[in-house]
Order: C-alpha cells, then sequence, then structure tokens
C-alpha cells in the first residue's frame, strides 16, 4: 500500500507550541506540506537553513535543548548576531 502525503523535498523545520498542555513539535513550514515531529525526534534531522543561504543544515541537541524556533547554519546565525548587534549600536546612539 502506498504512503499517502508523501514530498519530495527537504522540510523546513520550525518549532511551534501545541495543543492545550503546550508541547513543542517541529512543524514543516512549506505550503501544503503536513509534515511535523514530536520536539524530542528532531534531533539529526536535516531541515532547510532559515537564513539566507536557504543550505541543509542538521538539527542538533543544542537547538532543541535551547528552544530556538528557526534552524540554522553557523553562518547565517553569525551574520544575524552581527546585524543585531549593528541595530542595537545605532539604537544606543540614538537614544
Amino acid at each position: 500500500m502506498p504512503r499517502r502525503n508523501t514530498v519530495d523535498h527537504v522540510h523546513k523545520y520550525e518549532r511551534v507550541v501545541w495543543g492545550k498542555k503546550g508541547s513543542a513539535i517541529y512543524r514543516c513550514m512549506i505550503p501544503n506540506c503536513p509534515h511535523f515531529i514530536q520536539e524530542m525526534l528532531a534531533p539529526n534531522r536535516i531541515s532547510q537553513c532559515w537564513g539566507s543561504c536557504g543550505s541543509n543544515v542538521l538539527i542538533t541537541k543544542d537547538d532543541v535543548s535551547f528552544k530556538r524556533w528557526h534552524p540554522m547554519c553557523d553562518k547565517c546565525r553569525e551574520e544575524r548576531k552581527e546585524r543585531l548587534e549593528k541595530l542595537s549600536q545605532i539604537g544606543e546612539e540614538s537614544a
């Protein structure tokens, strides 16, 4: 019997708080993809990077334990950190 809802893409996971108890799941955010996994099963899964590169990245135990909402590669994470530092410096100068 063939599987239903099979997809030919690398999922783009996002951490989502789900249900009345507030348990976390990782859900694919690509349109029309119904895939999701429980938070404890997320480590060692491949996801698309949420940064500007869009490459494949491995979800690590640190991503899950630090409750990061979007998996990103190290390069995009550093770029984001630098951008936020620049924005905070601009905010301090204008205050």
